[in-house]
C-alpha cells in the first residue's frame, strides 16, 4: 500500500513532468512553461517555484495557455509565496488600481470614458539588442534597483501581463552577483565599503526637470521622508549571495559607510535635483552590468507572470508604439516577511 507521503511525491512528480523549465541565460533566471491556474496553488509546485526563483538569480517566468484567466485574489495569493504583497493604498494612484487589490495596473488602456486607467511612461523602444546594454551618453536604459528611498526597500515584484503589444515593450533584467563576482578583487572590496545615500525628494525634483508639472515634495513631506542609505554590495538573506545594489533615480550620493553629508549638500541634492559625482562609480559600472552575458530580454505574451528580486537584480522598461497597441500589465509590490507595512 502506497502511504500518503509517497502518494504526495507522485503527484509532484508528474506535475514537474508536466513542466518545460528553461533557463533563461545561464544560471540567471527561469522559465517554467506550461503552467496552469490550479498549478499556482499547489504547494508542492510553489515550494519548487520559490526554489527555482532563489537558485536562478531572482528571475522566475511561469507561462501557460490559461494563464491569463487568472484572477485578481488568486495573482495575489500566489505572489505571497515569494513575499508579503504591500497592502499600501496609494491614494494619488487610486484610479490606476485593481479595485480592492494591491494591484497596480501599468500601461495605456483607458476605461469608457477615454480616461487612462493605467500609470504610463514614455520610453524609447529598443532598436536593437544592443541597447540593452548601458549607454553612459543618452543614460538609456533606465536601470535600477526599486525604492532603494524607503526605509524598508521592497525585496521584490511580480509582474503579470494582460494584454501586450505585438513588438516592443519587452522588460529588461541583469543579474548583479554574477556582475559581482566578476568584478577585480580591489574593486569587490573598495564597492562594500561603500553604501548610497538614496532621496525622495532628489527622486522627484530630478524627474520634474525633465518632466514640467511632475510634482516636488513639499518642506512638510521632504521632512516625513529623510534621506535612507543602503549598501553598495548587498548579501542576499536567503542564498547568501553578494549582489551590486543601489542605483535608483533616488540615488543622489554614494560615501564611505558612515560618512557624514552635510545639511547644505542635501539641499543641493533634493531642491536643485543635482546628482553628486560619486554616483558615477556605480554608473561607470552600468556597461558592464549590462552586457549580454548578465542581462535577459523579456518578450511578454498574455498570461506571462515574472517574479524578479530586487535585492539581486535591476531591471528597466523599454517602449512601444503606444498609439497603435495596447498594453496592460499589473504589477504587485514585495515586502520582506520580516518587515512592517509601509504606512
Amino acid at each position: 500500500m502506497t502511504s500518503p507521503s509517497s502518494q504526495s511525491f507522485c503527484v509532484f512528480e508528474v506535475i514537474l513532468m508536466e513542466h518545460k523549465t528553461s533557463p533563461l541565460n545561464g544560471n540567471f533566471g527561469i522559465l517554467i512553461d506550461h503552467v496552469t491556474c490550479c498549478d499556482l496553488e499547489n504547494p508542492a509546485f510553489q515550494r519548487h517555484a520559490y526554489d527555482l526563483w532563489t537558485r536562478h538569480g531572482g528571475l522566475l517566468v511561469v507561462r501557460g495557455d490559461d494563464l491569463i484567466e487568472l484572477t485578481p485574489e488568486a495573482l495575489v495569493a500566489w505572489s505571497n509565496v515569494f513575499g508579503d504583497v504591500e497592502d499600501k493604498s496609494l491614494a494619488a494612484r487610486e484610479s490606476k488600481m485593481v479595485n480592492g487589490f494591491p494591484i497596480l495596473r501599468i500601461g495605456n488602456i483607458k476605461d469608457e470614458t477615454g480616461e487612462l486607467i493605467a500609470t504610463f511612461a514614455s520610453v524609447p523602444p529598443l532598436e536593437s539588442d544592443d541597447d540593452i546594454r548601458y549607454n553612459a551618453e543618452t543614460r538609456r536604459p533606465v536601470w535600477h534597483t526599486d525604492s532603494t528611498f524607503r526605509q524598508h526597500p521592497p525585496i521584490g515584484s511580480v509582474f503579470h501581463c494582460k494584454q501586450a503589444p505585438p513588438e516592443g515593450a519587452e522588460t529588461l533584467f541583469a543579474d548583479m552577483r554574477s556582475a559581482f563576482a566578476q568584478l577585480p578583487t580591489e574593486t569587490q572590496n573598495h564597492l562594500e565599503s561603500l553604501e548610497a545615500v538614496c532621496s525622495l525628494a532628489h527622486h522627484d525634483k530630478k524627474i520634474s526637470l525633465y518632466s514640467p508639472g511632475y510634482p516636488v515634495l513639499t518642506p512638510e513631506q521632504r521632512a516625513a521622508n529623510p534621506p535612507n542609505r543602503v549598501p553598495l554590495v548587498l548579501k542576499h538573506p536567503v542564498s547568501g549571495e553578494r549582489a551590486l545594489y543601489g542605483l535608483n533615480s533616488s540615488t543622489c550620493a554614494i560615501v564611505p559607510k558612515g560618512h557624514e553629508v552635510s545639511e547644505e549638500q542635501m539641499d543641493r541634492y533634493d531642491l536643485e535635483g543635482i546628482e553628486d559625482r560619486s554616483v558615477l562609480i556605480l554608473r561607470d559600472l552600468l556597461p558592464f552590468m549590462t552586457g549580454p552575458e548578465f542581462t535577459v530580454k523579456w518578450c511578454w505574451k498574455p498570461g506571462d507572470i515574472v517574479v524578479w528580486d530586487n535585492r539581486c537584480t535591476i531591471h528597466s522598461a523599454t517602449g512601444f508604439n503606444h498609439e497603435h497597441y495596447s498594453r496592460e500589465m499589473w504589477r504587485l509590490t514585495l515586502l520582506d516577511q520580516a518587515q512592517p507595512q509601509n504606512h
